[in-house]
C-alpha cells in the first residue's frame, strides 16, 4: 500500500505577508460583477453589456454618497437631473474594473424618484409648518424680534364663569309623589282601553233599519220586526215587516211580524220589487249623466246656458250701429227686462231687432258700457 506523509499542521503552515494598510481590502469577500436580480430588474444599456437597475431603496451607502456629492455639484444648473446622470454613468464607467465596486448602475428616473424620496425625508411635517427647517427659521425671526425690548407685566383678572343653563333643582321622590305617578299612568291606560273598546264597538255596529229603528240584521233585533234580504238579479230588496205593514195597512196588510214567506205571496211585493227597479233604473241614470262630459265654456249668468255662440245656444254675438264693442244677445234676459212694458215672449236677434225694445236696450246697454 502507498502511503503519503503527514499534512503539515495549521500553525506551522506558511502564512503570507499581509500588509495592515490593505487588510480590509484583501480580506473582503469579492462581490460578483451582476447584482441580485432579486433587488434589481433589467434597465438600459449604458456599459455596453447588460446592466441592472436597482431602487433607490436598495442603494448602498457608496452609491448614495456619490449620487448626493453630485446633486449638490450640480445643484441649481440647467436639467441638474440629466447632468447627475451622465456624470454617475461616468463614475460607472470608471469604477466597472473594479469587482468590489458598490456603484450599480441607475436611470435619471430613478435619480428623480431619489430626490423627491430626500425632499419627503427633509419635509415630513411641511403642510404643517413645524419641520426642522421651519422650527428654526421661526426661532431665529422671534430672537431677532425680541431682541433689546423689555418684558412688561400686565395684570391678569379672573372672571367668574356665566351660568348659561342652571341645572334644575333636584326633588326628592315622596310616597305622595309616587303614588301619584302611578295614578297617572293607571288613568291613561284606562283611557286608551276604553277608546279602544269603543273603536272595536263602532266597527261592529251595524246599519239600523229606518222605519222600525232595529238592526238590518235578522239576528240583532229584539222580535218586534222581521227582517229579510232578497235579491233578483241586479235589484237587491230589504224586506222590513214594521215597514210594509205602515205602507199596504190601510189595503188590507194586517200582520206586523208577517214573515217574508208569507209576504211573497201577496200582491204587495210585486209592488214592491217594481219600486225597488225604479229607483235603481234612476240611480244607473244619474250615474251616466255625471260621466257625460260637463260643458267647460263661459255661462250666461241669467239663463245659465253656454255663452258661446252655437245650435245647443240662444244666444248671439253682435253689435249695435254707431257702438263699439261686442253685444251678446240673451232672449230670457232681455224679456225679464221688457216683461213690464208690454214684452209678450222671448224673440230672437232678427225680431228683436224690428220691436220698439230695441233702441230702448241700445240706450241701457251704452249705459251700462260707460259705466
Amino acid at each position: 500500500m502507498l502511503q503519503f506523509p503527514p499534512c503539515p499542521a495549521a500553525d506551522s503552515a506558511v502564512k503570507p505577508e499581509v500588509n495592515p494598510t490593505t487588510t480590509e481590502t484583501t480580506c473582503r469577500p469579492t462581490l460578483p460583477l451582476l447584482s441580485s436580480p432579486t433587488g434589481a430588474r433589467t434597465g438600459p444599456v449604458k456599459t455596453g453589456g447588460r446592466v441592472f437597475v436597482l431602487d433607490h431603496k436598495r442603494w448602498p451607502v457608496p452609491m448614495k454618497a456619490a449620487i448626493d456629492n453630485l446633486l449638490n455639484k450640480r445643484r441649481g444648473q440647467k436639467d441638474m437631473l440629466k447632468l447627475v446622470d451622465q456624470d454617475y454613468a461616468a463614475l460607472v464607467h470608471n469604477s466597472c474594473t473594479d469587482p468590489n465596486s458598490m456603484l450599480h448602475p441607475t436611470t435619471k428616473l430613478h435619480i428623480s424618484m431619489y430626490v423627491k424620496h430626500l425632499s419627503k425625508l427633509l419635509n415630513t411635517s411641511s403642510s404643517l409648518n413645524v419641520s426642522p427647517e421651519k422650527l428654526q427659521e421661526r426661532q431665529e425671526l422671534w430672537h431677532s424680534l425680541t431682541e433689546g425690548s423689555e418684558t412688561t407685566s400686565v395684570p391678569v383678572v379672573t372672571m367668574p364663569v356665566a351660568v348659561i343653563n342652571p341645572p334644575p333643582p333636584v326633588h326628592t321622590l315622596t310616597q305622595a309623589s309616587i303614588e301619584k305617578i302611578v295614578q297617572n299612568i293607571m288613568e291613561k291606560q284606562q283611557q286608551q282601553q276604553q277608546q279602544q273598546q269603543q273603536s272595536k264597538e263602532k266597527k261592529a255596529q251595524t246599519k239600523r233599519c229606518l222605519s222600525c229603528g232595529q238592526p238590518k240584521s235578522r239576528y240583532e233585533n229584539d222580535g218586534s220586526s222581521i227582517h229579510f234580504f232578497y235579491q233578483q238579479g241586479p235589484v237587491r230588496y230589504f224586506y222590513c215587516s214594521t215597514k210594509v205593514f205602515k205602507a199596504y195597512g190601510a189595503e188590507g196588510l194586517t200582520n206586523p211580524r208577517m214573515p217574508f214567506v208569507d209576504f211573497a205571496e201577496t200582491k204587495f211585493f210585486q209592488l214592491e220589487l217594481d219600486a225597488t227597479k225604479k229607483k235603481v233604473e234612476e240611480r244607473g241614470q244619474q250615474k251616466r249623466k255625471r260621466t257625460e262630459p260637463q260643458p267647460t265654456g263661459r255661462k250666461c249668468g241669467f239663463c245659465k246656458m253656454e255663452l258661446k255662440q252655437g245650435p245647443n245656444s240662444p244666444h248671439i254675438h253682435t253689435g249695435f250701429p254707431g257702438l263699439t264693442g261686442k253685444y251678446i244677445y240673451c232672449p230670457s234676459k232681455v224679456f225679464s227686462l221688457y216683461k213690464d212694458q208690454g214684452m209678450e215672449k222671448q224673440t230672437t236677434w232678427n225680431e228683436f231687432q224690428e220691436s220698439p225694445f230695441y233702441e230702448t236696450e241700445k240706450r241701457r246697454w251704452e249705459v251700462e258700457k260707460g259705466k
